[in-house]
């Protein structure tokens, strides 16, 4: 009988071991592993941290451009990492897990290219002579219908 309980309280043990490690990787207990912040007065800054879920961004610039990534584990459990520029010219992401727009259809291209070899041509401005002017066709003034009274004929 003691073989037993000992035998459970062995599994138990180490059920409760396995949940612990389960529970330090997840969100709930997660914490900052490490993290830094600069900044040098004059606009340039840079900051960073790591997170134990593997959680985690760096970034630094200046007022007028950014570069800096960041990274995290998809709930299928692939590793995700995106790197960024920010300027004038807007956000410029890359990474492998991003979406790509579709290949141009042949078609589009041709039609691209027969437009790139056969430039519309420019009609040249029609001459204007200095000494004419353009008419100008005054309205002409409306008249009412006349109306066509029909005299009353009565019957006596």
């Amino acid at each position: 009988m003691f073989q037993y309980l000992a035998l459970i309280l062995l599994a138990a043990a180490a059920c409760t071991a396995i949940a612990t490690n389960t529970n330090a990787d997840d969100d709930a207990h997660a914490h900052v592993e490490k993290q830094y912040k600069k900044e040098d007065g004059h606009g340039k800054f840079s900051y960073g941290y790591d997170i134990t879920n593997g959680i985690g961004a760096g970034e630094a610039g200046d007022e007028h451009q950014v570069h800096g990534e960041y990274h995290f584990t998809s709930k299928e459990g692939l590793p995700v990492k995106v790197s960024y520029t920010a300027d004038e010219n807007g956000y410029h992401p890359q990474g492998d897990l991003l979406p790509t727009p579709p290949p141009t259809p042949e078609a589009i291209l041709r039609a691209l290219a027969y437009i790139d070899a056969h430039p519309r041509k420019e009609e040249p401005p029609r001459p204007v002579h200095p000494h004419s002017q353009p008419r100008l066709v005054h309205p002409q003034p409306t008249r009412p219908h006349p109306t066509n009274p029909q005299p009353s004929r009565r019957h006596h």
